[in-house]
């Protein structure tokens, strides 16, 4: 766990996500909790951060389902490398379920997930079952670290196009 700053947590009975907003992105730690003890020790533990252009989309994202406004699932890919199995992708998702209203319109009923997958054994993929208040989290996490980026002057965006030439 992280300590000494703004930290938010969202605990389940099977484990714990911290989100710590930095000026370079999101960190996320997630804890496999085991018999009531949090184990990061275990396989399912993480710690990766969201870097700071993918911190916008799951921002927005989290206030649209907040609200309850009509918004399409975030996903987040990272790549990393495995000194032993190369590259592998991480999944980062956001998403609720399909709306149950008259007509395919949100009807308030619909649930919220957030789903951490890093590897192919079931303790490698993590789905959590949001609510408002962990919503809010996501949100107010999100919002820190703009704030924190801009200070660091870390808020420089350049054109695509620019990039690609």
């Amino acid at each position: 766990m992280y300590f000494g700053g703004v930290t938010f947590m969202i605990s389940k009975s099977f484990g714990r996500l911290q989100l710590v907003p930095e000026s370079q992105g999101l960190r996320l730690v997630f804890t496999p909790v085991l018999d009531g003890e949090a184990r990061p020790d275990t396989l399912g533990f993480i710690d990766l951060l969201i870097p700071l252009d993918a911190v916008g989309g799951l921002w927005a994202t989290s206030r649209a389902f907040l609200y309850e406004f009509e918004s399409l699932d975030e996903n987040i890919i990272l790549t990393r490398e495995h000194e032993d199995e190369g590259q592998s992708d991480i999944l980062i998702k956001l998403y609720r379920d399909k709306p149950a209203g008259d007509g395919g319109r949100l009807s308030g009923a619909e649930n919220t997930w957030l789903r951490i997958v890093t590897g192919r054994t079931e303790e490698e993929r993590r789905r959590i079952k949001l609510g408002a208040r962990d919503l809010l989290c996501i949100d107010l996490a999100c919002s820190a670290v703009m704030t924190i980026a801009a200070q660091k002057d870390l808020h420089n965006p350049v054109r695509i196009d620019q990039v690609m030439e």
